[in-house]
């Protein structure tokens, strides 16, 4: 299979400050990031919440939802209002909203927001926008069809469609930024947000684009959405006295995956170009693989050999061994086949080195994002890159059997070099990505 960075070409590329060589060996890094997550709005707060060991798990209050969902990790005091316009909140939905405000931070953290349009540093048409989500907003879909069912001749809101398609958190970032290139939108359920930033890489390495806004965004607070999680068991339904612990994975007791939401943003570009424009580089993108399970609907392979050809693709892309891995962001999102199937995976692929490689879920402190959760926990693989600490696995208090020996119950210092963030979903798809430290 062809590399990611084996492409034949090289291609000269000008900008106001002068011009770099994108070649084959080009390099893609990260110089912005930006999150909305359930510990709140901002890369700070997010990571703050990781590392401090604190669940932002908490009880549901809405009534409509609480049946199916007695616990949520939704996204506290969320007031688009505060970062958008009157006319962008009527406009849109509550994921274009979160995505809008982690691609600003994003956008403001690499150095290329403006005061007025699109930074001239970098052109429109040479901008891409890359979103995963699972559903879009099926909150407006939802609430709209209990109206019609009420009455069959009710009026829905006249922008219902446009705020509710997958695409509307893409495309909303590209109005807000005059952004003109590809704005594409990968849908391929907890996997998304991987995907999409795997496939970002592959734009820029192609030399079509300079610059990438590449992460996702989810809400999926509907009743329809969590009474069908439920139904299938995939849904938490009981826990602990303390609400904020039942997202529990790895852990025997476990009882299913907690809802959450939130978005994040990572800005790529290829190194030269960063270099040259004197940006800040947070880690590189130096792996990506993806593939299918093609076993099941909903269940993921027993043996996780769809996971493990995801990971030996991302592994071989960048040229090392398992054992060169320094952290592993896991997948595990406390459901008993999903958290199951990746300790098998991992056995499988790592072997007896797996001993010594630690290990963490994050789902333990922000719950599952689904379409969103590749883009965070892909964060959370930079951050623990760029500051050395490794992210927790909260509330795995008895580990199933075969668990990863060296789970990282509480937040601890470590020198990372190779962090490797796995997402797995529904219908056999899988995303990982390969992060390296910055070494020039």
């Amino acid at each position: 299979m062809r590399d990611f960075r084996d492409v034949d070409y090289e291609l000269t590329v000008h900008h106001c400050k002068g011009s770099y060589t994108l070649t084959s060996s080009a390099r893609i890094v990260v110089t912005g990031l930006g999150a909305v997550t359930p510990h709140g709005v901002g890369v700070d707060v997010f990571w703050r919440g990781i590392i401090e060991n604190r669940s932002a798990v908490r009880a549901t209050e809405d009534p409509v939802l609480q049946p199916w969902a007695p616990v949520v990790a939704n996204v506290p005091d969320f007031n688009p209002s505060d970062f958008l316009a009157r006319k962008t909140v009527r406009d849109t939905a509550r994921f274009s909203q979160m995505a809008l405000v982690a691609a600003m931070e994003a956008v403001r953290d690499a150095g290329l927001a403006a005061e007025e349009g699109w930074n001239p540093q970098t052109r429109a048409d040479r901008t891409g926008i890359f979103m995963g989500t699972s559903f879009g907003s099926i909150r407006n879909m939802d609430d709209a069809a209990t109206d019609l069912a009420k009455d069959a001749h009710a009026r829905v809101e006249p922008r219902l469609v446009s705020k509710s398609i997958p695409n509307a958190a893409g495309s909303s970032v590209a109005i807000h930024f005059d952004i003109e290139g590809p704005v594409l939108t990968y849908t391929t359920a907890c996997a998304s947000s991987a995907n999409s930033i795997g496939e970002a890489a592959t734009w820029l390495q192609s030399g079509r684009l300079d610059v990438a806004l590449a992460g996702g965004s989810d809400c999926l607070f509907a009743s329809t959405l969590l009474a069908g999680l439920r139904a299938s068991g995939a849904l938490v339904s009981h826990g602990p006295e303390d609400l904020s612990t039942w997202s529990r994975p790895f852990d025997v007791d476990r009882s299913g995956m907690v809802m959450g939401e939130g978005a994040a943003v990572l800005v790529l570009e290829p190194l030269e170009r960063a270099l040259a424009r004197g940006a800040r580089i947070y880690a590189e993108l130096v792996g990506y693989g993806t593939s299918n399970d093609a076993f099941h609907q909903i269940a993921p392979h027993p043996e996780g050999t769809g996971a493990v050809a995801a990971m030996k693709m991302a592994l071989a892309q960048a040229g090392i061994k398992p054992s060169e891995v320094d952290y592993i962001n896991a997948h595990a999102t406390s459901t008993k086949a999903g958290d199951t199937a990746e300790i098998k995976a991992l056995t499988q692929l790592f072997g007896e080195s797996l001993d010594h490689i630690p290990v963490s879920s994050i789902k333990g402190s922000i719950g599952h994002l689904l379409g969103a959760a590749g883009g965070v926990e892909s964060l959370a693989c930079v951050k623990a890159i760029e500051t050395g600490w490794l992210p927790p696995n909260l509330h795995c208090e008895n580990p199933e059997e075969g668990t990863p020996k060296n789970l990282v119950h509480e937040a601890r210092p470590q020198a990372i070099r190779f962090a490797l963030s796995n997402s797995f979903g529904f219908g056999g798809q899988n995303g990982v990505l390969l992060w390296k430290r910055y070494e020039a």
